[in-house]
């Protein structure tokens, strides 16, 4: 019979605190990792590279469940400081953008968006990350120092 489980290659300090945490939280971390494995298995077949789970993961918790707008994406880009540098910043929303956003890069700073309230929020996680960002109907002009 074939085994349930199978290795995963991690270095051990990193699978060391990934069980402390987890367990901390009362999973088991087999659990989780079956949960993450279906996430990312489900992300790859929507056409999401499983790199960038990570930064839509940061970007949605940042902003938080259900909210949007300039001042949420401002506390949200406070908050994404802790991760990138504005210039990392602007290469991940030209990733990612696109695909959980609706914002698509034209340009090297300039992003078009035709929601409103999306718009309002990008522009307001590119102001809380310390860039200056200028509205022209469905575009973001984004600078980055």
């Amino acid at each position: 019979m074939p085994s349930k489980y199978s290795r995963l290659a991690v270095e051990r300090p990193l699978a060391d605190e990934f069980s402390q945490k987890v367990k901390r939280i009362g999973r088991k971390p087999s659990e989780v990792v079956a949960a993450v494995l279906t996430a990312v298995i489900d992300a790859v077949d929507h056409g999401i590279d499983p790199i960038d789970m990570v930064h839509i993961c940061r970007i949605a918790r940042s902003i938080g469940p259900g909210r949007f707008g300039y001042e949420a994406g401002v506390n949200a880009g406070v908050l994404l400081r802790a991760y990138y540098k504005p210039k990392e910043f602007l290469e991940v929303m030209a990733r990612i953008g696109p695909q959980i956003l609706g914002a698509h890069r034209i340009a090297p700073d300039a992003f078009r968006v035709t929601d409103p309230q999306v718009r309002e929020t990008i522009k307001g996680v590119f102001t809380g990350m310390g860039c200056r960002c200028e509205e022209e109907q469905e575009l973001l002009r984004v600078r980055c120092e």
